[in-house]
């Protein structure tokens, strides 16, 4: 199996365009948390944050930069990476399809709807590009995975 059909997810997404399987983010984010920590950080805004209001919200930053791990994908769709309760993942299999683009229900598929809503029609989209070109050559002509970039 080739990168173009290993990352393919079941929904038409391509698990390499996804944030959480952005490597590097993870990377720097754990380098990141470690020096801020290293340096003692929270103490130096606490000090400085009487002259630089902003960094009374360091805390907050702290927060999110300590959750950022937790959406680390380690591994793509086909292998087990994901949410493991998609209910998407979950339907394909049960149908015995390799994906969504196998299912003549998918344009109307209510499973879909959430990522619908999140990626816009790209998934029809997506799946209407696999199902043309095939696992193997659909990527170059997938859509944006996210509506901000």
């Amino acid at each position: 199996m080739g990168d173009s059909e290993r990352y393919t997810a079941y929904c038409g997404l391509f698990c390499r365009d996804c944030i959480p399987s952005t490597t590097k983010l993870f990377e720097l984010t754990d380098e990141l948390r470690q020096l801020l920590e290293r340096l003692g950080f929270e103490h130096y805004a606490a000090l400085k944050s009487r002259r630089m209001p902003n960094l009374k919200g360091y805390s907050t930053f702290a927060q999110v930069l300590g959750e950022i791990p937790s959406l680390r994908c380690e591994a793509p769709c086909r292998e087990g990476g994901g949410n493991p309760q998609c209910r998407v993942r979950q339907c394909a299999v049960e149908k015995g399809h390799r994906g969504c683009w196998e299912c003549s229900q998918f344009v109307s598929c209510e499973l879909l709807q959430p990522l619908r809503d999140f990626h816009g029609d790209n998934i029809n989209h997506n799946l209407g590009m696999i199902q043309q070109h095939g696992t193997a050559r659909w990527i170059a002509h997938r859509a944006k995975h996210y509506p901000w970039l």
